[in-house]
């Protein structure tokens, strides 16, 4: 996967991630909570919402690269291993606490 090194590159993986996260709850949607994911319909709720909010402080000036972690880092260090895509989070997670290379 390629590190994003500014803030265009960053913003695609950041759709990307949006994206995956709402295919997640479109399947546990249409196979219920009885379905392979539907325990963790909540983990995608608030996921979606982070990552909605993160899109939404870069677009607007309001975010800062480098230091913190992201606001999901608990949440993806806790699900990790129910999240098909947790590659492209700790990716963009990485770049947040580093900055631009």
């Amino acid at each position: 996967m390629h590190t994003p090194t500014n803030q265009e590159e960053f913003l695609d993986l950041l759709d990307q991630a949006i994206f995956e996260t709402r295919d997640m709850l479109s399947v546990i949607e249409s196979e219920g909570e009885d379905g392979e994911f539907g325990e963790n319909a909540g983990v995608f709720e608030a996921l979606e919402k982070m990552l909605v909010s993160l899109h939404t402080e870069i677009l607007a000036g309001r975010h800062a690269f480098g230091g913190q972690p992201l606001a999901y880092a608990d949440l993806l260090a806790r699900f990790r291993s129910r999240i098909p895509f947790a590659d492209v989070l700790e990716m963009l997670n990485k770049v947040q606490k580093g900055g631009f290379a």
